[in-house]
């Protein structure tokens, strides 16, 4: 009777701990993510093949139709532009899944992924054995924007701070099964997190934690041109909790310091800026690399001015590999950081 009492009372304990937040000091792991300094994003997916970053997921599943998925290749070129971790787009907005996702949702397996498409590699799969085998630390990018599997008219997700219960279930899911089936991933960079309540990304970040005590969570903090009268290095509601505050396409006009206040405690926030090698986050026809130079300020503005880490986006083709504009462009933002 006492070990059963026990048992009861340590199962309740589990379930009634306080959620996890942000560390309130620098801890290891926030350490060794703030110490990677360049990184990689790779935007691959159903946009890739429709042309539109904000494809709305009314393509059938086999649209997505890469002749090959050199992984590898992309992996190999970070390396040798002197990046230390890549994060891939796991889910982009079209809903559609670079893994084959074993979930139920709405009463069956979920089918709109690489298992149904024009190829059946498992891209998250292939990315991280090249992290792996290259020394890159791998992260995922999901997105909790949704136009194929949120019941929510699209144009209301972006705000609507209230996940439905279906689709939230399938989020928290599908991360805890790339958390499970990809245990080397210790990353998560979650987009839109406006789409979902405070006690959504909550709930989020808590299952996150725990599945990986190592792993470091983002919330996209977003536009700093968007939102002019606030303050870039606070943290925002919309994007809490969040181990990192980041921008996009605006780098912090200053160092940034990572000490933040969050309803009346203190948490330690690393930052991280991301960024477009050319014009596009997807690959698309006819797009070119910036001026070495250009992508210069951007790399020691947020490494160097900043104390941040610099995400560099580059598309892979439709045929699955990085094109030569791309390789090329890295490799002299390589000479130029490293004269």
């Amino acid at each position: 009777m006492k070990a059963a009492l026990l048992l009861t009372g340590l199962l309740l304990g589990h379930t009634l701990a306080a959620p996890l937040l942000p560390d309130a000091d620098e801890t290891p792991r926030m350490k060794d993510w703030r110490s990677l300094k360049y990184g990689m994003f790779l935007h691959f997916g159903m946009s890739t093949f429709t042309g539109n970053e904000l494809d709305p997921g009314n393509l059938p599943s086999t649209t997505y139709a890469p002749p090959q998925v050199d992984a590898d290749q992309w992996i190999r070129v970070a390396k040798e532009a002197g990046m230390k971790y890549a994060v891939l787009t796991s889910k982009h907005v079209a809903g559609h899944c670079l893994w084959d996702s074993k979930v139920t949702f709405r009463g069956r397996e979920f089918d709109y992924d690489v298992a149904t498409s024009g190829n059946k590699t498992d891209v998250v799969r292939a990315f991280v054995d090249a992290c792996k085998k290259h020394g890159i630390r791998p992260g995922l990018y999901y997105c909790l924007l949704d136009f194929h599997n949120n019941s929510v008219p699209h144009n209301e997700q972006w705000g609507k701070f209230l996940l439905p219960d279906d689709f939230f279930q399938l989020a928290k899911d599908q991360l805890a099964e790339l958390a499970k089936n990809y245990p080397e991933v210790d990353y998560f960079w979650l987009d839109i997190p406006r789409a979902a309540s405070g006690a959504q990304r909550a709930e989020i970040y808590d299952m996150l934690r725990r599945l990986n005590p190592r792993c470091v969570v983002l919330y996209n903090h977003g536009f700093l041109n968007q939102k002019p009268n606030l303050n870039p290095q606070t943290t925002r509601g919309e994007s809490w909790p969040s181990d990192i505050l980041n921008s996009e396409r605006d780098v912090i006009p200053e160092p940034f310091v990572p000490r933040q206040e969050w309803n009346g405690s203190n948490h330690f926030l690393g930052y991280e800026h991301c960024d477009v090698l050319g014009k596009d986050w997807f690959w698309t026809p006819g797009d070119q690399a910036r001026p070495t130079e250009k992508l210069f300020e951007l790399y020691d503005s947020t490494v160097h001015k900043a104390g941040g880490n610099l995400l560099l986006d580059v598309g892979p083709g439709k045929d699955g590999r990085l094109t030569d504009w791309q390789i090329d462009a890295l490799m002299k933002l390589k000479a130029r950081i490293h004269p």
